[in-house]
């Protein structure tokens, strides 16, 4: 009975989120309705109302908390809703459709939806009661036990899906996807909206008392946090965040004149300690208890000076590489994390919305031209490249002139701006940089060097050619007898064994037989009774075909990938497809044609 009793809770829940929720629920419909079309087209038609959608539930949800909060009144929803289906509609026309999954799109979009989120969860505590800690806590707890339940629902559907499929009688292929896309845009987002109490309405009137009881008891389980979640961030989670910070703090005391200003690799470290910290003392503000209390007089205040740190750290570095998206999110973080440690270390735990609504603010500055991310790291990066050309005096008349005898450092600045503004598609806009520098010879024909890169040891990178894609693969099979694919690769190798493949010519059986021996390649051609009529060592064919020339090169012509080795009784010809070397490991993909004399 009480599981029974549990099933009618979920699903009571789920229908009234349905009704609380009205436009939310048709974004979902239309979703899982596009997603359904994708499934079944298996084709990218849809992608761009997909992502569209998929905004329009986000902007919905905090429409209805909005309403909640601050209003009352029917038509007062309707013009919410409204707004955010205006907002959905303006987003589709702001996309590009021509290259949706655009690095920009995508964390532009990101950085909005995680705006909003913030948004959804902050709404509840502006001017109530609620604190933005037992807000979060109550989403936290949400999601959480959404992903457990959504993920045990979809394994098991997946699984009585695949027992009745091969045990009992055949189900379309897409049966499974289908299903899958119900559970995970349907039911998983409403099934999370359920446990969103309604905190606090605008006009503070029940229908009768025991609708009131029954509301604020849901709003006490909601904010509550269980024991398990309780000992966990007590005894496991601030400890480690202890430890982790003693290490951090050595660091940067010993390498503080040195590496510290320059280590790249450091970046991420600090901006994943910054949001392990915050959260961390997000979710002990609702915990009362020595450790929480001792955690949240302290670590604010070391929060500030190593944040502040790095944020001087990547700043500096402006002055040398200039400014990516990824660098200005750095610092823009990094800002935050010391605004949001100033405010946990002087004001009372109640008010860490405020560090949120700040966040909330950035996010949505670093997407609005001309201050975002991306149009700030364009005109640096271009900017940057421009300067250092003019002044190594390689452009004049928007004309490149290609040089050689230029510093390292300042290779390395052409190196990685022109690398950026390749990459983002910036150098479209650019009139005087050409098309296509991602190809090694275009842009040392076009700068006079070779790429370089900071910290960049030629002898690490390796080696590689490949086959050129840009043309027609047209091998003709005159004069040879046989042709096969070698694939050979070290890991596909057992050392012990050998690795054959058999073929017949003429009535007779041939196999070629593959052998991995100190590290080298050895081919060896055998007929039917175990007669070797040609052994090929690779060695000399991969160091041919590795030479720097070739590596130069964006792809090699069928003659230049051709080799051919042969005795008085076997002709062999290789065609590399694509061939590279690693720590004196070789790998590599050929066409073989074998002619029998």
């Amino acid at each position: 009975m009480r599981i029974v009793k549990n099933l009618q809770q979920t699903f009571q829940g789920i229908i009234g989120a349905s009704t609380r929720y009205p436009l939310t629920v048709l974004f979902l419909l239309a979703l899982a309705l596009l997603n359904g079309l994708t499934i079944n087209q298996e084709k990218e038609l849809y992608t761009n109302y997909l992502f569209t959608l998929f905004v329009g539930v986000v902007l919905s949800g905090v429409a209805q908390q909005v309403y909640e909060r601050f209003f009352h009144k029917v038509n007062q929803r309707l013009i919410l809703y409204a707004l955010a289906s205006l907002l959905t509609i303006g987003y589709y026309f702001i996309i590009p459709k021509e290259n949706l999954y655009d690095l920009e799109v995508g964390i532009k979009t990101s950085v909005f939806v995680f705006a909003l989120v913030l948004l959804y969860i902050l709404i509840p505590t502006i001017k109530a009661t609620l604190t933005f800690n037992e807000s979060f806590m109550a989403a936290f707890k949400a999601f959480f036990i959404t992903s457990l339940f959504t993920l045990i629902i979809a394994s098991g559907t997946s699984s009585i899906l695949f027992a009745i499929d091969r045990l009992l009688f055949s189900l379309d292929d897409k049966l499974t996807l289908h299903v899958l896309n119900i559970i995970f845009t349907l039911f998983a987002p409403l099934y999370y909206l359920s446990f969103t109490p309604l905190y606090e309405k605008s006009s503070e009137k029940y229908n009768s008392k025991e609708e009131k009881m029954a509301t604020l008891e849901k709003i006490e389980e909601s904010k509550s946090v269980p024991k398990v979640l309780k000992l966990l961030i007590s005894y496991v989670i601030i400890p480690i965040t202890v430890i982790y910070t003693a290490i951090l703090l050595a660091y940067i005391l010993l390498n503080i004149r040195s590496s510290f200003w320059t280590d790249n690799l450091l970046e991420p470290m600090l901006v994943s300690y910054a949001v392990t910290v915050i959260v961390v003392y997000i979710l002990s503000s609702t915990i009362e208890n020595q450790i929480t209390v001792l955690f949240r007089k302290i670590f604010p205040k070391v929060l500030i000076p190593i944040v502040l740190f790095q944020t001087i750290a990547s700043i500096l570095k402006i002055g040398d590489m200039g400014i990516t998206q990824g660098r200005y999110y750095v610092i823009l973080f990094g800002v935050f994390a010391t605004i949001a440690g100033l405010i946990f270390s002087f004001l009372p735990v109640k008010k860490n919305g405020a560090a949120i609504a700040v966040l909330i603010v950035f996010c949505i500055l670093s997407i609005i031209p001309p201050i975002d991310a991306f149009t700030v790291s364009r005109i640096n990066q271009t900017n940057l490249l421009e300067d250092t050309l003019i002044e190594n005096e390689m452009l004049e008349n928007d004309k490149i002139i290609p040089k050689s005898s230029i510093s390292k450092e300042d290779k390395i600045r052409i190196t990685e701006a022109s690398d950026y503004l390749v990459n983002m598609n910036y150098d479209k806009k650019i009139e005087w940089l050409p098309d296509d520098l991602t190809s090694n010879s275009k842009f040392e024909t076009t700068f006079g060097f070779e790429k370089q890169y900071e910290n960049q040891d030629i002898g690490d990178m390796g080696r590689y050619v490949n086959l050129s894609y840009e043309e027609d693969l047209n091998l003709s099979i005159t004069d040879y007898q046989h042709m096969m694919r070698l694939h050979l690769y070290p890991s596909d190798s057992d050392l012990s064994n050998e690795k054959e493949i058999s073929f017949e010519l003429d009535g007779v059986d041939y196999k070629l037989v593959q052998q991995f021996k100190d590290n080298r390649y050895v081919l060896e051609l055998r007929d039917n009774q175990n007669e070797e009529k040609i052994s090929v060592d690779m060695q000399p064919i991969f160091e041919k075909m590795l030479t720097d020339e070739n590596i130069k090169k964006e792809g090699l012509s069928v003659d230049e990938a051709t080799i051919v080795e042969e005795n008085d009784q076997v002709e062999m010809k290789f065609i590399v497809e694509n061939l590279n070397e690693y720590d004196s490991q070789y790998n590599g993909d050929f066409y073989l044609f074998i002619r029998i004399k």
